[in-house]
């Protein structure tokens, strides 16, 4: 509320766009709210009430190596994205900052050290790597890993940025993943991920009283960027938990490679094109309303965010293999909806 009356009394009201759902104009800084209370309650939950758990181990300016980068990776991703939420920036810059964000991530010693095999046992992506001596340390340069690291995270920050398109979807969705994370962190005996999960939970919950439809106040791009980014994290920092994170939030993947690869295809830029090809979109051009639409993917993503806490890793493998054809057939689904409707109103 106070973001909120504080965009107001500054009238930090930016004009509609053609792909917006909504109607007037409405702040778009929430996420401002959401980085504060997260970066609060972080504060004084790992240095007052539990000031033993850790990430790491190691240190960085006496703090928790690994909170200290995702702190600073964090504070580097909201402040360019406030500056494009209230004055606009090129894409190019925005992708910069994602792309060094997510740098100060793999520097922190945070990355995809191994993926998981199908057919058993794991795949080592350090194995390609080179020694670099810095401030008396020897940091290692692995390819394969922070390659892969910086792709995953650039693109969950799009991901979650992408479904922000209709109240309370990209809030919402978030929560379920965290709370997701949080229970999988907690039945593994991780407490340090579990808490920064349900911290985020929390935050993302407290926002969506005021995002749900009718939104009173948008998370903007500095809201929506910062939740992917924490949301491409946790996983990492509990130990590779990237099939768990796909199928929570793999509608929103899968749509995002699905909406990116069309504009691709047609020369658009996949990042900056404004259209109606989401999958939040097509519910909507099939006849439901936003509540409905909402709620249906809130559904989607704890019906397999609950597959995935019930499910090995193998058997993780096979439910994001039926996620991926589950969406192909929604969307296909929707649109013979909305053909139906269009020759109905001849």
């Amino acid at each position: 509320g106070v973001v909120r009356n504080f965009a107001v009394s500054k009238k930090l009201l930016p004009e509609t766009r053609s792909r917006d759902s909504h109607k007037k104009p409405l702040p778009r800084i929430g996420g401002i709210a959401i980085f504060l209370a997260f970066i609060v309650a972080s504060i004084v939950f790992f240095y007052f009430l539990d000031p033993n758990l850790s990430l790491s181990g190691a240190k960085w300016f006496l703090i928790d190596k690994r909170i200290f980068g995702i702190w600073l990776a964090a504070l580097l991703i909201v402040f360019v994205m406030l500056i494009d939420d209230l004055r606009g920036l090129p894409a190019s810059i925005k992708l910069f900052a994602q792309i060094v964000a997510s740098g100060i991530i793999v520097a922190s010693g945070i990355g995809i050290d191994f993926i998981a095999n199908p057919f058993g046992g794991t795949i080592n992506l350090n194995s390609l790597y080179l020694p670099i001596p810095l401030f008396g340390t020897i940091y290692h340069i692995s390819f394969w890993s922070d390659l892969l690291t910086l792709i995953w995270l650039v693109g969950m920050m799009n991901v979650i940025n992408f479904i922000d398109g209709i109240d309370g979807l990209a809030a919402g969705t978030s929560a379920i993943a965290a709370i997701t994370l949080f229970i999988l962190s907690v039945l593994v005996g991780q407490p340090a991920v579990a808490s920064t999960a349900i911290i985020l939970a929390g935050a993302t919950i407290g926002f969506l009283f005021w995002n749900f439809y009718p939104a009173k106040i948008f998370m903007g791009d500095c809201g929506s960027m910062f939740l992917g980014f924490l949301l491409g994290v946790l996983p990492l920092i509990s130990g590779g938990k990237l099939a768990t994170a796909f199928l929570v939030l793999g509608f929103a993947i899968v749509d995002g490679l699905v909406v990116a690869g069309a504009r691709i295809w047609h020369g658009k830029n996949p990042f900056t094109t404004p259209d109606k090809t989401h999958l939040h979109h097509r519910f909507l051009a099939a006849g439901f309303s936003v509540r409905q639409a909402v709620i249906s993917m809130y559904i989607i993503a704890a019906l397999f965010g609950w597959v995935a806490l019930r499910s090995t890793t193998n058997h993780k493998v096979i439910a994001s293999i039926i996620l991926i054809f589950f969406v192909g057939v929604l969307i296909i689904f929707l649109n013979q909806i909305k053909k139906r409707r269009e020759n109905a109103r001849r």
